[in-house]
């Protein structure tokens, strides 16, 4: 019942249905996962212990082989749609969403938000009773549920250069290989670029233009340990307009050119060890 599934991540069924009053499933075990979204009414979900009430807009998730316990309201039933779906990744997968700490999801007093919980449920149930479905747009329409269901939490303002901070870095190392501009950045975590110039220099006593040629410098690094890239492969690679741009900068902060580089750290001599950890 219980056997691990084989796929990274599947839609295994999605449906929908309209409870009567004080209609209740369970207590019951499932073998694989499931969400719950209220599309109107009231109920509770009960599991471990705890019990949570749930209105129009909340979703709970039940976890493989535990057991778990939904009622509708007595006098506002619900009326709920689900998707079943399993994977090798879904718990590494989950951590990341709104279920990471915890089965509920309650959703804000918005209305907004609440309309988009309901509106991408409801897309993917119409998608899995299509005709001639395709398995990869379900899994679309099942991360951009899991999307509309992520909780802002609350953040001192004390805290917010340091997200920023985090924000512009996690940028910089998924984009470095593009022709990406201090500017884009800011623009990307909504500050301008002289606020985003001073959180860089408090935080990290480098400005960042900085910290992005220290990035690319770094990552070139690493890729001429292997003869398998050439120079003009690795400057591209890393962010560089051309192989003279690279040779440059590489040269700037290490005295010596990327070919030179290379061949130390085919010797592995001492300076290339020491240049790899202190130059970058």
């Amino acid at each position: 019942m219980n056997a691990k599934p084989s796929g990274t991540l599947s839609i295994y069924f999605c449906g929908t249905e309209p409870c009567t009053p004080g209609h209740a499933f369970g207590p019951a075990i499932r073998p694989h996962y499931l969400i719950h979204v209220v599309l109107d009414g009231k109920g509770v979900y009960k599991r471990n212990g705890e019990t949570y009430h749930l209105k129009a807009g909340d979703a709970f998730l039940i976890s493989p082989m535990e057991s778990t316990y939904y009622q509708a309201d007595t006098k506002e039933p619900w009326r709920y749609a689900w998707v079943g779906f399993d994977g090798m990744s879904v718990e590494d997968l989950l951590k990341r969403t709104c279920f990471g700490n915890s089965c509920v999801y309650f959703c804000p007093e918005d209305e907004k938000k609440k309309e988009a919980v309901i509106t991408r449920i409801l897309g993917l149930l119409d998608s899995f009773l299509s005709p001639g479905q395709n398995s990869l747009t379900l899994i679309g329409h099942f991360f951009q549920l899991l999307g509309s269901m992520q909780e802002q939490e609350p953040t001192s303002r004390e805290n917010y250069p340091r997200q920023y901070l985090l924000k512009a870095m996690e940028y910089m190392n998924n984009n470095y290989s593009y022709n990406i501009r201090i500017s884009d950045i800011a623009s990307y975590i909504g500050v301008d670029r002289s606020y985003l110039y001073r959180i860089f220099m408090e935080e990290e006593h480098i400005s960042p233009k900085q910290y992005l040629m220290r990035l690319r410098l770094r990552t070139s690094a690493s890729m001429l340990r292997t003869s398998q890239y050439t120079i003009t492969e690795i400057a591209y690679s890393c962010g560089f307009r051309d192989a003279a741009a690279f040779c440059s900068q590489f040269r700037k902060a290490t005295g010596f050119t990327p070919s030179q580089f290379r061949g130390y750290l085919e010797s592995e001599t001492k300076y290339a060890q020491h240049s790899i950890g202190e130059t970058f």
